[in-house]
């Protein structure tokens, strides 16, 4: 029982925290298709690059001009690179990429050299197109001057820089106007692809173990030209100005050639893994899933700071491993998830603190782990006519009154901390949990409020009543809500002080259900209709039968009759459980004439049903349906107290009256309203209640209450039914006193239809009782 409150209470927790998990993801995931994140993605990967740097491959040298080798007014400096291009072969290069792109003609002399220079190189040249959008929106390849390009080789550049400076990515190859050339890059590395498709740039190399020169600084003759035997060397712009250069981790402004070698580097170190941002965020999401998962606050919590704790350990593990990965979506979703989990503490501490009178409230007092293993008595005072007062009082005395309360409560259970619930409910707790100590210590209490309290500069009367729990359970919430649901039901009258009962969890969960078990219950047979024979005290002879609803549900068996009906009243289904009565009494009913007995049957009627006129159709509606005589259906109206309007029932049992069939009075002598309800409704039958009947033999002052209302009902001319009579002795007293009409365990219990058939034909009560 209590294992099961527990595993309740922990599957709350474990489904709020499954909510923030489902949330966070999804926020991330939207954020993920949104591309919002790559901007930190980006800073990560600078930092990344940053932790680990190795040495580049030395294969790849750059030289780089100052000046536009490629400008159309400065002829010359065309000639200088077919000199360099010259000199390069001689110095044993095994490639040379000139990027520069020759779209505009020189001298036709400067641009013969420079072709000449390039195809006559030992190895292999290439010329580099670079990639841009026109006017339309296009892409398109700056293309080179024939003059220039006839017969060479060539290679496209698309360097994508995003808003930091840096170029993430490569394609393979790129594809424009048609047709498709090998990246520059890819080509650099010595690769040949058609393969559109990207890989990622690496920055974990060294810059200054990339060999580099000016080449104004080796056109000079005046000294040795370096050994370039095997390298492949791109000639390509310096960088000038920022708005010329390029951004690599931990520089500025380098030659934008310099972004292409570092993607060949990436191709001839293998360094193009990849982990996707939306692989890690699932990993990440399932992650915090196991972790919501776990029951002990500490582990999970725990869990939760080694997720955190592995963001910046996997960014430096991939960064050993020059793997890229994507780990802003995960950041995020254990942001949002964190915002999450915040904000629901945050709240639950709000909760745990009344803010006009800072004192704790109930939600304090079920988080208390102490009140949990302690397990005291938990008491909830009732103060009675709170919204009374507090309507009357000015607002800013709203604090001081409860604080006021609270005062008085606090100087008589010895410093216990009090704890304010929502509206007129106070709550502390007490290690005594005996029963009559502390009944005596709470009247103590009670009397302590005798004497009103002193608001502002007014006197306030308190009423006060309380709820207790002592049960051993350590789940403070139910049993703090089982003495508040106690401490509801008392009265400063009649039950000041009450004390919860120890039901089961079982039973508890049974009864928040029983209206869905009681519709269930009449669809399926469970519930059903036994009755009761009237006989005349006289003759012994059957004059008819009540109907009286039972249930024997499967696994609880039999449930009191008065239990249920008090459930279908409270949740207001008496109407759908009178209809279902009277349907099986008419059904009854027709079947007993089949069997030769003309047998009136009576129907409890639901005092709370005469407040308005559907019972009146509905009990038309049955009679008409069943084709059943109204003559033989007495309508026994049950609780006349609770009429709250005595002439609209007139009007109503009326027109009940009016449709052929006997209204009755039953447990007459119960409740303050009887005589009136006589008085003011048309009743041609009382039954007397079984508490003056049962102790006639014994008590002479209920024998002579039982008289005097026989008396009464001869002199208004109505039939009196005498009910619970429980011996032959009450029977034999009835007989003397003139009672007519009789019903009780005497004579027989309620039974099912095939015994009212043998009740029938057994005249003596002898015989009766061998029967029943």
């Amino acid at each position: 029982m209590v294992e099961k409150t527990s595993k309740t209470g922990h599957k709350a927790k474990w489904l709020e925290r499954v909510r923030h998990v489902a949330w966070a993801g999804l926020i991330a995931l939207v954020l993920h298709l949104l591309t919002v994140l790559q901007p930190i993605d980006q800073v990560l990967w600078v930092t990344q690059s940053r932790l680990t740097q190795e040495p580049a491959s030395g294969d790849i040298v750059f030289i780089g001009s100052d000046a536009n080798l490629a400008a159309r007014n400065t002829p010359e400096h065309r000639v200088a690179l077919a000199d360099m291009i010259d000199r390069l072969d001689a110095a044993g290069a095994q490639a040379v990429f000139v990027d520069f792109v020759f779209d505009e003609m020189g001298t036709a002399q400067a641009d013969a050299r420079l072709n000449a220079a390039l195809s006559n190189f030992s190895g292999q040249t290439f010329l580099v197109r670079d990639l841009e959008t026109d006017l339309n929106g296009q892409d398109v390849l700056r293309a080179n001057r024939p003059e220039v390009a006839d017969g060479i080789d060539e290679v496209a550049s698309q360097e994508w820089v995003s808003f930091l400076g840096y170029t993430w990515d490569m394609r393979y190859a790129i594809t424009a106007g048609g047709s498709t050339l090998p990246n520059f890059a890819t080509r650099l590395a010595g690769r040949n692809s058609a393969n559109d498709s990207n890989f990622p740039v690496s920055y974990n190399f060294d810059l200054a173990t990339i060999p580099t020169f000016r080449f104004s600084e080796l056109e000079r003759d005046d000294g040795p030209f370096p050994d370039f035997t095997g390298k492949t060397v791109v000639i390509g712009r310096s960088a000038a100005s920022e708005t010329q250069g390029r951004n690599i981790p931990g520089h500025r402004a380098v030659p934008p050639s310099m972004v292409a070698i570092y993607g060949a580097e990436t191709l001839k170190s293998g360094y193009t893994r990849y982990i996707g941002g939306l692989l890690v965020l699932i990993t990440a999401i399932a992650a915090l899933l196991v972790a919501s998962a776990i029951a002990k606050p500490r582990v999970r919590r725990t869990v939760y700071g080694a997720l955190v704790g592995s963001i910046p350990l996997t960014l430096a593990i991939c960064a050993a491993f020059a793997v890229r990965i994507s780990l802003a979506d995960t950041i995020a979703v254990l942001t949002i998830f964190g915002l999450y989990r915040a904000r629901a503490s945050m709240r639950r501490k709000m909760l745990m603190v009344d803010a006009a009178t800072n004192l704790p409230t109930f939600t304090a007092l079920e988080a208390d782990k102490d009140v949990a293993e302690a397990v005291p008595a938990i008491i909830v005072a009732k103060i009675h006519r709170f919204e009374e007062v507090r309507r009357t009082l000015p607002s800013e005395l709203h604090a001081s009154y409860l604080l006021a309360i609270t005062a008085r409560l606090k100087a008589a259970t010895q410093d216990a901390t009090i704890y304010l619930g929502q509206g007129h409910m106070i709550a502390w707790t007490m290690q005594e949990k005996d029963p009559a100590l502390l009944r005596e210590h709470l009247e103590g209490l009670r009397a302590l409020f005798a004497s009103p309290l002193v608001v502002g500069d007014e006197q306030v009367d308190v009423g006060i009543t309380f709820g207790i729990d002592i049960t051993p359970s350590p789940s403070v919430p139910r049993r703090l809500a089982s003495a508040v649901a106690v401490a509801e039901k008392t009265n400063e009258t009649f039950e000041p002080i009450c004390i919860a009962d120890s039901a089961s969890q079982e039973d508890l969960i049974w009864n928040i259900s029983l209206q869905a078990r009681i519709d269930a219950a009449l669809s399926n047979g469970e519930i059903y209709l036994a009755f009761q024979p009237k006989i005349m005290v006289q003759t012994g002879e059957i004059v008819g039968a009540e109907a009286l609803v039972r249930w024997k549900d499967p696994v609880k068996g039999h449930i009191p009759p008065d239990y249920f009906i008090r459930q279908c009243e409270t949740a207001g289904r008496m109407s759908q459980l009178t209809r279902f009565v009277l349907e099986e009494a008419c059904k009854a009913g027709n079947a007993f004439e089949k069997e030769g007995l003309q047998l009136p049957i009576a129907v409890n009627i639901s005092a709370t049903l005469l407040h308005e006129r559907s019972i009146v159709s509905m009990v038309s509606d049955v009679l008409d349906r069943h084709a059943y005589d109204p003559r033989r259906l007495t309508l026994e109206i049950t609780e006349t107290f609770r009429i709250s309007n005595l002439d609209l029932a007139a009007e109503i049992l009326g027109e009940l009256k009016a449709l052929g069939a006997k209204i009755s009075m039953d447990d007459f002598g119960v409740g303050a309203a009887s005589l009136e309800a006589l008085l003011k409704l048309p009743f041609s039958e009382l039954k007397i209640d079984r508490m003056f009947i049962a102790p006639m033999t014994t008590d002479a002052k209920a024998l002579g209450i039982v008289k005097n209302i026989l008396q009464m009902g001869r002199d208004l001319r109505i039939i009196v039914v005498a009910e619970g009579v429980e011996d032959a002795g009450t029977l034999t007293l009835l007989r003397d006193s003139g009672c007519i009409v009789a019903q009780g365990f005497a004579i027989s219990r309620p039974v099912r239809f095939e015994k009212i058939l043998q009740y029938h034909k057994a005249r003596e009560i002898g015989a009766l009782k061998n029967i029943v």
